[in-house]
């Protein structure tokens, strides 16, 4: 197994600071104003009609702006720098392993063996049917006689 072991070496390293320093700007301004001055004349005339007139005034205003200008200022850091040297480690190790050995067992076993056989059933079926059977029956009647007799005249 390799195992990393961090070194540390100097290296110098020159890295800029930046400073802010602020700046005051004057800017002047000069403003220009129209006044209208009334002038009065006399003369004959018609009442003049007063007109209103639109004038633009531009004005230049100052405003202070502080801006940061960036300086740059040198500094000595010392930054570490890791340098990776390998090792070698052997470790012995046991290891206990289960393994499962199959065990063969014979064992007979007696199994029947099934034999087909024919056979043959003979079965009584009764069925009944009615059939007319003739009957004698006896009836009495009365059958008259012829008698003779002889009549003596």
């Amino acid at each position: 197994v390799e195992v990393p072991v961090p070194m540390t070496q100097e290296e110098i390293v020159h890295v800029p600071k930046v400073v802010n320093q602020h700046r005051h700007h004057h800017v002047e301004v000069e403003q220009i104003v129209d006044v209208p001055v009334p002038q009065v004349r006399e003369e004959i005339v018609h009442v003049p009609k007063v007109v209103p007139q639109e004038r633009v005034i531009q004005q230049t205003v100052e405003q202070v702006v502080e801006m940061p200008v960036p300086m740059t200022q040198e500094e000595i850091v010392h930054v570490p720098k890791v340098v990776n040297h390998h090792r070698h480690h052997h470790v012995e190790v046991e290891q206990i392993t289960d393994v499962h050995v199959p065990h063969i067992q014979h064992e007979v076993v007696h199994v029947p063996k099934v034999v087909p056989q024919e056979r043959i059933i003979q079965q009584t079926v009764e069925q009944v049917v009615e059939v007319p059977v003739p009957m004698t029956q006896e009836e009495i009647v009365h059958v008259p006689t012829v008698v003779n007799h002889h009549r003596h005249h």
